[in-house]
């Protein structure tokens, strides 16, 4: 599996997705090794797969190009750009070990980068499958007539592709056969907890036993929408009771984001809590000692971080952007608009004025749900199916 980046530095939906899939590969009986394309030691102790570390600065033979400030468009192209260089780095690096003499599959999860390795690996004989992580993909889709060619054109040289929610595979908008296989979620490490372990999760955390909580766990990442959160808390629908609890900011990923935030928070109606950055365990105790969950994104695939929610027993809010509708129902929680300051605050509102047995019983539904359609032993036999069938 080919990755940028990975769970032993940071902890991001793509990075748990790599390291949860291949721990059920490995279960599943299949060899895996996990390819991070960027450098730098692992930060953080990590069990599972062997992990491989390709530098593509190690292997440069281009002159870097020199940085400089842009915006919109130009911040988009430069982006691009520098992601190709990375590729066809890379690409040396692999083209010249002999991969074929290790592997029958190379399983890419970056979209621009991956295109360019495929593309250099076309003749080794490797079957090269995709996924579809969301990113500059979507960009590409809203720019008329050229970005569905270069889409295609990034796509042609992969054997087969997944995508983790039905936009995101849509067969029209690639060249290689694509399939819906969604995100899954560890149904083991994140699980409700009982009445002794949470009211103690809680004394840990300093949340009083009669406080509801309202966590928001996400990274402060634009695409996330946490911005929006962060306004409900100052609108007038806000519940004065209910606190929020923010997990995994990562605050210096994109400071002036944060910024905004932090400034939006300063006018907040209630408590307010930030943990900057935590592992899946402390995701998990957190999640665990939450009433409600908030999931505030502008874009999502299927979203690892609501799959985590209500594999914990939490109902949900949502915004009805991508996958978030195929996980969110009346049964188990709130849908409302992205960017809906006042609709997310009248929905947590909605929440919090439900009996602890009503809002328990959404979370019951939204634990069976996740386990049943999206544990990742499940996911990883549809892979495995995929893998399979590319071969055809």
């Amino acid at each position: 599996m080919l990755t940028n980046s990975y769970v032993d530095r940071t902890r991001g939906g793509v990075e748990l997705h790599v390291h949860n899939l291949a721990k059920e590969l490995v279960a599943a009986g299949h060899e895996v090794t996990v390819g991070r394309t960027s450098p730098g030691q692992s930060l953080l102790p990590v069990e599972g797969p062997e992990l491989w570390v390709i530098d593509p600065d190690a292997a440069a033979t281009e002159g870097r190009s020199r940085s400089r400030r842009s915006t919109g468009g130009g911040r988009f192209l430069s982006n691009f750009l520098a992601r190709v260089r990375i590729g066809r780095r890379i690409g040396r690096v692999l083209a010249d070990a002999d991969l074929e003499q290790r592997f029958d599959v190379v399983h890419h999860h970056d979209f621009i980068t991956s295109s360019v390795i495929a593309r250099r690996l076309a003749q080794t004989g490797l079957r090269q499958v995709w996924t579809n992580h969301l990113g500059e993909f979507l960009i590409l889709r809203r720019i008329p007539v050229a970005g569905r060619w270069i889409t295609r054109w990034l796509t042609a040289h992969f054997d087969a592709a997944t995508g983790p929610s039905p936009e995101l595979a849509e067969q029209a908008a690639v060249r290689c056969p694509i399939r819906y296989v969604p995100n899954g979620v560890d149904v083991e490490t994140f699980r409700p907890a009982d009445p002794e372990e949470r009211r103690q999760l809680r004394r840990g955390l300093g949340i009083a036993e009669h406080e509801t909580v309202c966590i928001v766990p996400r990274r402060w990442a634009p695409s996330k929408g946490v911005l929006y959160a962060a306004r409900a808390m100052s609108s007038h629908a806000w519940p004065a009771g209910v606190s929020m609890l923010f997990v995994g900011a990562g605050e210096s990923d994109f400071p002036e984001y944060a910024a905004e935030i932090r400034t939006s928070l300063a006018r907040a109606r209630s408590h307010v809590s930030v943990v900057d950055s935590v592992d899946a365990l402390g995701m998990a105790e957190h999640l665990r000692a939450s009433d409600i969950c908030l999931i505030p994104s502008l874009l999502e695939a299927t979203s690892l971080s609501a799959l985590e929610s209500m594999a914990s027993g939490l109902p949900i809010v949502a915004t009805d952007v991508g996958g978030l509708p195929e996980l969110v129902s009346d049964a188990t929680g709130l849908l409302v608009p992205p960017r809906a300051d006042d609709e997310l605050a009248v929905a947590v509102a909605t929440l919090a004025a439900r009996t602890d047995t009503e809002r328990r019983d959404m979370g019951v539904r939204a634990r069976a749900f996740a386990v049943d359609s999206y544990a990742w032993s499940s996911i990883a036999r549809r892979i495995s199916a995929m893998y399979e069938d590319s071969s055809a």
